[in-house]
């Protein structure tokens, strides 16, 4: 029998379900480099791929936080897991640079709970 604290606990999500060319992959959290807005959608940024989910990138952020992944933009998250390196470009925004090579983007918004995830 679980005790109350146990039962609290979300469980973190191992995989999400993503779709490309009418077929359904499971992608595993930790491969995931980045997560985008696309209207009602959001496309999942795997390597050189993308998948499109029916999701919200509010939702991700709340149930993938714990994995790593920080809000650095309105319709933008990311795993820090692929962050090679970050550079401040001025009044609170950052640049972060993949291991990919991709760069993205932050806003000041969100400047706070980038250093708080980057520590």
């Amino acid at each position: 029998m679980l005790n109350t604290a146990e039962q609290t606990v979300p469980r973190l999500p191992r995989r999400l379900l993503g779709e490309r060319a009418h077929k359904l992959y499971f992608l595993e959290t930790e491969n995931i480099e980045y997560i985008e807005a696309d209207g009602n959608y959001v496309n999942i940024h795997v390597g050189e791929n993308s998948y499109i989910s029916r999701n919200t990138v509010k939702h991700l952020a709340e149930t993938l936080a714990p994995a790593g992944f920080v809000r650095i933009e309105r319709s933008l998250l990311v795993n820090l897991r692929h962050v090679a390196f970050a550079e401040r470009i001025g009044h609170g925004a950052f640049a972060l640079t993949l291991t990919s090579g991709h760069r993205l983007l932050s806003t000041p918004t969100y400047r706070k709970g980038i250093l708080e995830a980057l520590q």
